[in-house]
């Protein structure tokens, strides 16, 4: 099977288990909803800090409010993205590691990683993606910045942002061949996207490197919304593009490494 085949394999095998995690949501309609519409309300309580921040300063960091407001919209974007696809999977496939049970995932005719990264999701967490889009277009709209250019960059500096967020949840899937007891770190993950609330600028010294290159926040929320905004920097894609190719080099090698170690319960 080419490379070409084993990718559009991949494809058809998340798109079929999105489709079917969707209607199994949907049978449930009103947790659905509900489940939801608590998310996009926690999510947008986010505004309420900034809001405090403002009434007592005219921006923050450089940032006015609507610069804050396509931040706090493009967090809200990688908050719901991750409560919708990246945290269900790993601890679904946490809990098959700890149970001696991943067999099901490994034996499916894809590469063994994308089916663990796409084992589950939580459908009602996209609403959080819609909210955060709607942030985002008020904030533009504040600002009064539109701009095509600025458009398409922040999107792909976004997507660069979704690279990174699976490929941290690798790295944490791949320790959880060695500790078994490690569901717990997806939702500390969660808890340190909420610095993304903030522009990067915020931070000094070795605590700005960290989330620039370390825990890099910088390209999950601060790059896309400076984008947007139309005040990316020079270099910044670049730096993007550096810091999602590492995340996904270490990814791989975490991952191929770590399923050495995996025993199944038939072992």
């Amino acid at each position: 099977m080419s490379a070409g085949e084993r990718r559009v394999g991949a494809i058809r095998v998340a798109a079929a288990q999105f489709r079917v995690c969707v209607l199994r949501a949907l049978q449930y309609r009103m947790q659905f909803w509900t489940e939801g519409v608590l998310g996009v309300a926690w999510s947008l309580m986010g505004i309420a800090p900034l809001l405090v921040a403002m009434q007592y300063r005219s921006e923050v960091a450089g940032w006015g409010v609507g610069g804050l407001l396509v931040l706090t919209g493009v967090f809200t974007i990688m908050s719901g993205i991750y409560g919708a696809m990246v945290q269900p999977a790993l601890a679904e496939s946490m809990a098959h590691i700890r149970r001696g049970s991943l067999d099901y995932l490994l034996l499916r005719p894809v590469d063994a990683m994308v089916s663990c990264v796409t084992a589950m999701y939580s459908p009602w967490r996209l609403l959080e993606v819609v909210a955060g889009v709607g942030l985002v277009t008020v904030g533009i709209h504040r600002e009064g910045v539109f701009a095509w250019e600025g458009l398409a960059l922040g999107v792909a500096l976004a997507f660069l942002g979704v690279v990174v967020l699976y490929a941290m949840g690798v790295l944490m899937l791949a320790a959880s061949f060695r500790a078994l007891r490690l569901e717990n770190l997806t939702f500390m993950l969660e808890a340190m996207l909420d610095f993304g609330r903030w522009p990067i600028g915020v931070f000094r010294g070795l605590l700005k490197a960290f989330f620039t290159f370390v825990f890099p926040l910088a390209v999950l929320t601060t790059f896309p919304a400076e984008a947007l905004l139309g005040q990316s920097r020079a270099g910044t894609l670049g730096v993007a593009v550096l810091i999602t190719l590492s995340f996904m080099f270490a990814a791989r090698i975490a991952w191929n490494r770590g399923i050495r170690h995996y025993t199944s319960a038939s072992s």
